[in-house]
């Protein structure tokens, strides 16, 4: 039975998948391209392993895990909602990577595979609509063989104070108000994104989660001023 905020994110994005790929690019102004190759680089996965993407929406991140991958490794990419997986599988597909992806429905916070099994964990700009980012971090560290990665990518909120009064406003006036003009559904969510940005954990915060869950050497990178903080830590 999925709790009252599970169900919620999975309405909620059910709804926007089509045009989820574009808007991204368009409200970080192409900023999430960097921020994906910050994370690929950063697994320090081999090529031949398997890697996992939770929440991986319509695969954007597994898209470029799947285009480095060797014929023997593999990636896995989990999300909540079914139609964001149809619509990453397709896209993936187009892009001629389809074959090296597979796609599985369920929760962050429990995920359907053995322990050890994957050489890196990654979650990106979906940390803060998961249900209990505790017990992602514990299930995607159970998942992960030791010396792994295991990786978050989220938005947070930018240290400069002059910043952050057109951050806020962008994110609380203009990030609805574009939403509305391609749909009412994407007008709801992206109001819903502003507000969640904005009671973000900041890095150290996540970077101290992936602590109690006995991981090691965890570091967070803020990037683009800010903007968004790459955590991650390795497995012992």
């Amino acid at each position: 039975m999925f709790d009252p905020k599970a169900r919620y994110v999975r309405s909620l994005f059910s709804k926007v998948p089509l045009e989820y790929d574009i808007l991204l690019s368009l409200l970080s102004f192409a900023q999430d391209r960097r921020w994906r190759a910050y994370v690929v680089d950063h697994t320090r996965q081999k090529l031949n392993e398997r890697i996992l993407d939770v929440a991986t929406g319509t695969g954007l991140l597994a898209a470029e895990f799947a285009r480095i991958v060797s014929r023997d490794g593999f990636v896995v990419g989990v999300d909540l909602t079914l139609s964001m997986l149809k619509t990453a599988r397709w896209r993936l597909q187009a892009r001629n990577v389809g074959e090296r992806v597979d796609w599985v429905l369920a929760r962050a916070e429990n995920l359907p595979f053995r322990d050890d099994c994957f050489g890196s964990a990654s979650i990106s700009l979906a940390l803060r609509n998961v249900s209990s980012a505790q017990m992602t971090f514990r299930e995607m560290s159970r998942a992960t063989v030791p010396g792994g990665v295991v990786i978050s990518l989220d938005f947070a909120r930018p240290h400069s104070r002059l910043f952050q009064i057109f951050y806020y406003d962008y994110l609380l006036g203009l990030f609805p108000f574009f939403g509305r003009m391609v749909s009412e559904a994407w007008g709801r969510t992206l109001s819903y994104l502003g507000r969640s940005i904005l009671r973000a954990r900041t890095g150290e915060q996540i970077a101290n989660l992936l602590r109690e869950e006995g991981l090691v050497d965890a570091v967070s990178v803020p990037l683009t001023a800010g903007i968004v903080c790459a955590v991650y830590g390795k497995k012992p």
